[in-house]
């Protein structure tokens, strides 16, 4: 291994914080809905076609590449809770530039009176199954 003058004079590099990246982030897209210590969700119950479905994006470092099986999403309420599937066997998520965050949208097929659960209950937790590891967040 060879001595470089120059390594001495390299700046270090900057460590990264997500959890800023992440509060300046200013998403209009959707409600933002729940959080945990690095990362924030948002959901909207969205109509397509007279069918309602439910919007989310996952703002944080947690990144997905998933294909053929999906993900889930469980609602905790007080008393229940029910557990959707994506809409969509493939979920990617996307990198924003320059940073360690992702941002991450999955839609989840929804029946009306579980849309009416979500809109009138009190949501504890939502909890996201992504390649049977469990992401938890709290409402806000």
């Amino acid at each position: 291994m060879a001595f470089s003058l120059s390594n001495l004079f390299k700046k270090p590099k900057q460590i990264i914080n997500t959890s800023e990246i992440i509060d300046q982030i200013d998403y209009k897209e959707g409600t933002k809905f729940a959080e945990n210590t690095s990362n924030k969700i948002y959901v909207d119950i969205e109509e397509l076609g007279g069918f309602p479905y439910l919007k989310t994006v996952i703002i944080g470092d947690t990144q997905a590449n998933i294909k053929r099986t999906g993900c889930t999403i469980t609602f905790v309420f007080a008393d229940e809770e029910f557990t959707l599937a994506s809409d969509n066997t493939t979920i990617e998520s996307n990198h924003i530039q320059n940073s360690g965050v992702y941002f991450t949208p999955i839609d989840f097929e929804l029946e009306e009176a579980e849309a009416k659960k979500i809109k009138e209950k009190k949501v504890l937790e939502i909890v996201y199954t992504i390649k049977n590891k469990n992401y938890n967040f709290k409402t806000i």
